[in-house]
């Protein structure tokens, strides 16, 4: 029997309540109590060609000082019924969910990084009590200056007075390769402090769907390693063999939710952003163009002449937005940022959303067969998902309906009426032609109630410019709205008979 691969944020939760509740998310220590968190950086070049090296223990006794537990405790959220019964079996009527994770200090004066997920009781709550464990023994309540549920990064301090404690320099993730020696340092199973060693086996993974919130996709552009990470890892540090810091632990890809030699971390460089966001300005303010976008498939890429899947479809370009602006159509096919490539959609949001609001960055676009250059001033993320959109046009004018026309064997097509406005729910300022009736061939790419923009790049809205637009014999695309969103479509027409 087949066996599905799970995709497991690498944590220890024992629970006595399936439901918890917490403080809100993202919930922020009073910023004028905190001094500023200065990390040290070490940007410099691995040193790849030394002499052969039989033990790291030097290189690992300067890191583990550093290396925390955190444990977190949060009350669970029960129903009155829940309560009643508790309280008649004599149970207690406040139970407790506790979790088990991993970070490591940064500062001298006592901030620590850890994981979202490590901090959070679930949701976008965050734990009643976050307790940091040093490996000497020492423990010291946390204040979970800020996190990120987005990035899964979250930035914890410890007051430890005048005291200096041991804490781990950043290193530049930016210049890691495959092959580099790893080591992962955490808290596993909750058996405490261990070290394990791997190799960076891929860079720039995403799509893996691990973080999802309520405003959509976490962004995901791990460092995949095969040093072995187990729940309660994360939040522990990746460090290379110079015990610099490359990434944070979070992830791993299992069947059986242990370890098989696939893990991931957050790469360090993005982690470090993301701090310092949520210490200066306790808040983190993302970049975005004001797109919506969608992954090539196979015959999509053979519709646009395109001969690989590489790349994000631009198939809506929000009116009044940074990508408008900038000259942006639907129809383009973003292939690279600032020089850096785009395989896929997710990495795109991922290197737009790395960015400040603010900062002009250069898209690599192909429109029409053609290379284009096309430089964006980035927008403020969190003033898109929190409504400030252009508001819906008014109502079109009347329309005469009319009987739907066969554009090609299997699909029916017609003028858009108010009618068909009103009971698709079709806005105002989309044009073309509805879709009337479509045959179980199609029913997989197109649906009743669907609107045709334009085909092959040609706006259409009579059925004589539909016929004008479509190529009989091969490979078409529609570009399509339906139900509140925007699609390109690829439809194979059948071949002519000779």
């Amino acid at each position: 029997m087949k066996r599905s691969l799970q995709l497991t944020l690498a944590f220890t939760i024992t629970a006595a309540s399936a439901i918890v509740a917490g403080f809100a998310a993202n919930q922020l220590a009073a910023k004028d109590d905190l001094p500023p968190a200065k990390v040290e950086r070490d940007a410099s070049p691995l040193d790849r060609n030394g002499p052969r090296i039989v033990s790291f223990a030097d290189v690992l006794e300067d890191v583990t000082p550093a290396v925390v537990s955190v444990h977190t405790s949060s009350y669970a959220e029960l129903s009155r019924q829940e309560r009643m019964l508790r309280r008649y079996y004599r149970m207690d009527e406040n139970p407790t969910v506790q979790g088990v994770g991993s970070g490591f200090v940064v500062t001298a004066d006592g901030y620590v990084l850890t994981n979202n997920h490590v901090v959070s009781s679930g949701g976008n709550s965050q734990a009643d009590e976050v307790i940091v464990k040093l490996d000497d023994g020492r423990e010291f309540e946390a204040t979970v200056v800020g996190a990120d549920a987005s990035s899964d990064v979250a930035v914890l301090k410890i007051d430890v007075g005048s005291e200096q404690l041991p804490f781990l320099p950043l290193g530049d993730s930016a210049q890691l390769r495959v092959g580099d020696i790893v080591f992962a340092a955490g808290n596993p199973l909750g058996i405490g402090l261990t070290v394990t060693q791997g190799i960076v086996s891929a860079l720039d993974r995403t799509d893996l769907g691990i973080y999802n919130t309520r405003n959509g996709p976490g962004m995901e552009n791990f460092i995949q390693t095969d040093a072995s990470i187990n729940r309660g890892n994360s939040g522990g540090p990746l460090v290379d063999a110079q015990g610099r810091v490359v990434g944070i632990n979070s992830a791993i890809a299992s069947p059986t939710g242990g370890s098989i030699g696939i893990g991931f971390a957050i790469p360090i460089n993005f982690a470090a952003r993301i701090m310092d966001s949520l210490v200066n300005d306790g808040e983190v303010r993302r970049g975005f163009i004001g797109v919506q976008l969608d992954q090539l498939s196979r015959e999509l890429a053979q519709a646009f002449g395109l001969s690989s899947t590489r790349g994000a479809l631009v198939v809506r370009v929000t009116p009044g937005m940074p990508g408008a602006d900038a000259g942006l159509m639907h129809g383009d096919i973003v292939t690279a940022v600032d020089g850096q490539g785009v395989d896929s959609v997710q990495e795109l949001i991922y290197l737009i959303s790395s960015r400040a609001p603010g900062t002009e960055v250069g898209l690599s676009v192909f429109r029409s067969g053609q290379p284009i250059k096309i430089n964006v001033t980035l927008g403020d993320r969190e003033a898109l998902i929190n409504g400030s959109a252009p508001a819906p046009q008014t109502p079109a004018q009347p329309q005469t309906h009319a009987k739907p026309d066969t554009l090609i064997s299997g699909i029916s097509v017609m003028p858009i009426s108010p009618r068909d406005r009103l009971e698709h729910k079709i806005p105002a300022d989309i044009d073309g032609l509805l879709v009337a009736e479509v045959s179980e061939k199609y029913s997989q790419i197109l649906q009743p109630g669907t609107v045709i923009e334009s085909i092959n790049g040609a706006p259409v809205q009579s059925f004589d410019e539909a016929k004008a637009a479509l190529n009989p014999d091969g490979m078409n695309r529609l570009y399509v709205y339906y139900e509140d969103s925007f699609r390109y479509v690829p439809l194979i027409t059948p071949k002519s008979k000779s």
